[in-house]
């Protein structure tokens, strides 16, 4: 039973330490976007960019192998 509560409480710290550490970088970004806003968007576009590339890519693929 000991054991249990030893486990409750640490899965608690780890827990509230994840928030806080959530918390910290939710933060950090904010600023990071707030003392650099072109250089943000441009990245998010390119990210963006990437992404459909890649999603249309797989696509593609997908499709290919279905017809055979």
């Amino acid at each position: 039973m000991a054991r249990d509560r030893r486990f409750i409480e640490r899965a608690k710290d780890v827990y509230t330490n994840a928030g806080e550490r959530i918390g910290e970088a939710k933060d950090r970004s904010r600023e990071t976007i707030e003392e650099h806003p072109f250089a943000s968007v441009m990245i998010a576009a390119a990210v963006g960019a990437l992404v459909g590339v890649a999603t249309s890519e797989t696509i593609r693929m997908i499709r290919r192998r279905n017809r055979r």
